[in-house]
């Protein structure tokens, strides 16, 4: 096992940092009304359409 990783430790270690960078990134950007993006995005538009004095969009 110490061999394993004295061999193929950078290895390891630059595909879990990978995975992690792929994780974090789902969270934040993600795909549907949950994620951090979408939310912050979907408010600019409704201030925007708020401050603006029109009908918000549905």
């Amino acid at each position: 096992m110490d061999e394993i990783f004295k061999q193929y430790g950078s290895t390891i270690i630059t595909v879990l940092a990978i995975l992690a960078v792929i994780v974090i990134m789902k969270i934040v950007i993600g795909d549907s009304d949950t994620s951090i993006v979408y939310k912050a995005f979907a408010d600019l538009i409704n201030h925007f359409y708020e401050s603006a004095g029109g009908v918000l969009p549905k």
